[in-house]
C-alpha cells in the first residue's frame, strides 16, 4: 500500500528546524556523490508567450532526485491550471523506493514547496553567512520573501529587517506584518541599494529579467542568497557582482542553466571556474564555508527537485511516526 499525505497531514508534521535539518542532509548526501537531482522540466500548454513564473501560464512541470542514504527516488509532479477551476495548481510527489520499486508515498502539498526554497536558503545562511548575522534584506515581498525571512531566523540571531518590493503597498504591508509576527523590527526601503549595504544577510526573491543589485553596493562580511533567478531569461545580481564574491557557491549543476549563471558566462564576466562549489561540498566537510568575517559570499539556489526529496522524505517519515495520512493503492501498480 501507499501512504497518500495531504496537505493538512503536512502542516502538522511540519516544522522549520526539521525542513531544514532535512534540507541540509539532502545536500550533504549530494556533496558526497550520493544523490543525484535533475533539472526540472515543463510543458506549457497554455500562456506559452508569458515570462516564466507568470501565474496564468498553463504548465505541467516535472522533477527527478534520488537520495542513495535515504533509500528513496522522488518524482515531482507541478499542475498550474490557473484557468481552469480549483486549485489553480497542484504540487504531488512520488515517494519510490529505491530497493524495492514500489510507491510508499504520495505527498499532495502546495505548501511544501515553498518551504524548501526557504530551507535551502536557511542552510545557504548557516554556512555561509558569518555566525553574528544581526541584520537580513529581503528584496520580494512576496510569498516566499516572508518564508525566508521566517526562515534566517532559525539559523542567525537576526535583530532587524529591511525589505524592498517596486509594490509600495506590498512592501509595507510585509513590515507591518512580519515585525509583529517576528517581533523584530522590519523596516521598508524604497531604494534597493538601501538594503544592500545595510545586510548581513540579503535574499533575492524575485522575478527580474535584468540584474537589480550592482557589484559595488555588496559591502565585505555581506552573505546573499539568490532564490529568484530559476529560470534562463532570470537574473538578480549582475556579472560583475558574482565575480566580488569570495565564495561563490550553487546548488548544483541546474544552477548552469538559470540566467544567473548562464547570462555572465556567456557574456565572459565570470566563467564555470569561478564557481567554489556546491553548497553540499561545503555542508559534507568537503569545502570549507565563510572562513573570514570580512569575505562577500554568494549562494545561488534556484530551487533543486534534491530539495523536494529530501523534504519529501521527512515528511513522510514523520507523517509514519504520527499515524497520519490514508493507505491506498499502489498508483502506478496497475495488475
Amino acid at each position: 500500500m501507499t501512504l497518500l499525505i495531504r496537505e493538512k497531514d503536512v502542516m502538522r508534521v511540519f516544522s522549520p528546524k526539521d525542513m531544514i535539518e532535512a534540507v541540509e542532509d539532502g545536500f550533504r548526501q549530494h556533496g558526497l556523490g550520493l544523490a543525484q537531482t535533475r533539472p526540472r522540466r515543463e510543458v506549457r500548454i497554455r500562456g506559452k508567450e508569458l515570462r516564466h513564473a507568470d501565474p496564468r501560464i498553463v504548465r505541467v512541470a516535472q522533477g527527478l532526485a534520488f537520495l542513495e542514504e535515504s533509500g528513496v527516488v522522488v518524482i515531482d509532479h507541478i499542475f498550474s491550471f490557473p484557468d481552469r477551476g480549483t486549485p489553480p495548481m497542484r504540487v504531488v510527489k512520488h515517494l519510490i523506493d529505491a530497493d524495492e520499486g514500489g510507491v510508499i508515498a504520495v505527498i499532495d502539498s502546495l505548501n511544501l514547496l515553498g518551504i524548501r526554497t526557504a530551507a535551502a536558503s536557511a542552510v545557504g545562511a548557516k554556512f555561509l553567512s558569518k555566525k553574528d548575522s544581526k541584520v537580513a534584506s529581503i528584496i520580494g515581498t512576496g510569498r516566499q520573501g516572508r518564508i525566508q525571512l521566517r526562515f534566517l531566523l532559525q539559523v542567525r540571531p537576526i535583530e532587524k529587517a529591511y525589505a524592498y518590493d517596486v509594490r509600495a503597498y506590498a512592501r509595507d504591508k510585509f513590515c507591518e506584518e512580519m515585525s509583529t509576527e517576528l517581533g523584530i523590527d522590519v523596516l521598508s526601503s524604497e531604494k534597493i541599494e538601501h538594503v544592500v549595504r545595510n545586510a548581513d544577510i540579503l535574499v533575492t526573491a524575485t522575478p527580474a529579467i535584468s540584474p537589480i543589485v550592482k557589484a559595488e553596493w555588496l559591502l565585505p562580511g555581506v552573505h546573499v542568497n539568490i532564490i529568484g533567478a530559476d529560470a534562463p531569461p532570470k537574473i538578480e545580481l549582475e556579472g560583475a557582482a558574482l565575480k566580488r564574491a569570495d565564495k561563490l557557491v550553487i546548488a548544483a549543476e541546474d544552477c548552469f542553466t538559470a540566467g544567473q549563471m548562464r547570462i555572465p558566462i556567456e557574456e565572459g564576466l565570470i566563467g564555470e571556474n569561478d564557481i567554489y562549489g556546491t553548497i553540499g561540498e561545503i555542508v559534507a566537510g568537503i569545502k570549507a564555508g565563510r572562513e573570514r568575517k570580512n569575505e562577500i559570499t554568494v549562494f545561488h539556489s534556484p530551487g533543486l527537485t534534491l530539495q523536494d526529496a529530501a523534504a519529501a522524505y521527512r515528511v513522510y517519515i514523520r507523517a509514519k511516526e504520527l499515524g497520519l495520512g490514508v493507505d491506498v493503492p499502489d498508483p502506478f501498480l496497475l495488475s
